[in-house]
């Protein structure tokens, strides 16, 4: 059995991101050249940086709008259209299953141009359009992830229609 050197609350959450196996062969064995998992932990490496990246990507525009409370010059249509796109985009990714750090910063960056978007109609005296256009994009995210309400083909069809716009 190899020691872990790795004390365990920086080891586990490495464990869970790469697995057991690889965090053995890179960390505890120090076999850093192991071809396999060394491309597995770039990978998730990357993933979870540009999951993070989207985090914060939008909080520059974010507290822009706030100190100057102005939205003058933004689009509310880019965005309502961003916003839709990173719903569909999320909604595809999870009901195919694919790993969260392949798609997480859709979920950011969606986030954050919702608020971008609901600070446009507030700053524009449409809070009312607001409230209306949140109920139906509740609506709308239910849908996009019921199998029951949106197919698979459809939500496939959507998704390759957001290229052009994310």
């Amino acid at each position: 059995m190899t020691e872990h050197w790795l004390p365990e609350i920086l080891r586990s959450p490495l464990a869970a991101l790469i697995g057991e196996e690889c965090t053995v062969t890179l960390v505890d064995q120090l076999n850093i050249f192991e071809p396999k998992c060394l491309r597995f932990a770039l990978s998730k490496g990357l993933g979870l940086g540009i999951v993070l990246g989207g985090c914060v990507v939008k909080l520059p525009q974010l507290f822009k709008i706030l100190k100057s409370k102005s939205v003058a010059g933004i689009s509310l249509s880019s965005y309502v259209l961003e916003v839709i796109a990173n719903v569909i985009t999320i909604a595809y990714n999870f009901r195919k299953g694919y790993d969260f750090t392949t798609y997480g910063e859709a979920l950011f960056i969606g986030a954050q141009n919702y608020v971008i978007t609901l600070l446009i109609l507030l700053m524009t005296g449409r809070a009312s359009l607001g409230m209306a256009a949140g109920a139906l994009l509740v609506v709308f995210t239910y849908a996009l992830f019921s199998d029951a309400l949106v197919n698979s083909a459809l939500l496939s069809a959507l998704y390759g229609l957001t290229i052009p716009l994310v």
